[in-house]
């Protein structure tokens, strides 16, 4: 069951992060700001059973007892999380969902986190907060171009450093982050998911399809496969490259 949610997240992750995703939100010194990372994403890797869309505990069934995800282009994951730094600590503090009743964000949090007023992840990364005006978004990921950023870094839920970045350094910072990025173990398992996931797409898509136009439609769209520079192009949009491999 574990592997198989790992390969739903997977798969819903690299199929629709192409689309523009809603932020999280992290508060700092008693203000709000929208984040555009997921810290919980590696929690719920290893612990996909308390994912609250994909989770066991979580997963809905229709009135045959086949289960299915509410979930949206616009949020992969299904939730909206939220942070605090608190004393240089960087906290969990609720996690909501959408409710298909009423149209609402609702905390599932306690469901999850049992008693517990704050949760530490033990996460390590770059936070990114946009701080400027909005420029543009290529609608990948949390792809968004802001004119300023404060970029924080964090080792086991504690915060090291922080800086704010103007656009035009943000965007080095990222090139630099992503040219890292391409000598590690990570890259190359990143570009075989991608590669992966594009034949899984085809393959669904496929069995979808009931007239022999369609098909024959599905198959030209995927017979050309994508080369490497549009999957470095996808790998680069599609997150912030938040593990820490050079400094800003």
């Amino acid at each position: 069951m574990k592997f198989k949610l790992l390969f739903i997240l997977l798969f819903i992750s690299l199929k629709f992060f192409a689309t523009g995703q809603e932020p999280n939100f992290i508060k700092i010194d008693g203000k709000e700001y929208d984040l555009l990372n997921d810290p919980l994403e590696k929690y719920f890797q290893e612990h996909p059973e308390n994912h609250p869309i994909f989770g066991e505990k979580f997963i809905k069934k229709d009135e045959k007892g086949e289960t299915y995800f509410t979930t949206s282009t616009a949020n992969w994951r299904g939730y909206v999380a939220y942070f605090e730094i608190i004393n240089n600590e960087l906290f969990l503090t609720d996690l909501k969902i959408d409710d298909s009743n009423s149209g609402l964000l609702i905390s599932v949090y306690n469901k999850i986190f049992t008693d517990n007023k704050t949760v530490k992840l033990n996460y390590s990364g770059i936070l990114t907060v946009p701080t400027g005006d909005f420029i543009d978004s290529d609608n990948f990921g949390f792809s968004s171009y802001y004119k300023s950023y404060l970029l924080l870094t964090v080792k086991n839920d504690h915060l090291e450093k922080k800086k704010e970045l103007q656009n035009k350094d943000y965007m080095k910072f990222k090139i630099k982050q992503f040219e890292e990025f391409q000598k590690t173990k990570d890259y190359k398992i990143a570009y075989e998911d991608y590669i992966k996931s594009n034949t899984e797409s085809e393959k669904i898509e496929l069995s979808f399809a009931k007239t022999k136009s369609k098909i024959a439609e599905i198959k030209k769209q995927y017979s050309k496969k994508p080369t490497k520079e549009q999957i470095d192009g996808f790998l680069f949009m599609m997150s912030n490259l938040e593990q820490i491999y050079v400094d800003y």
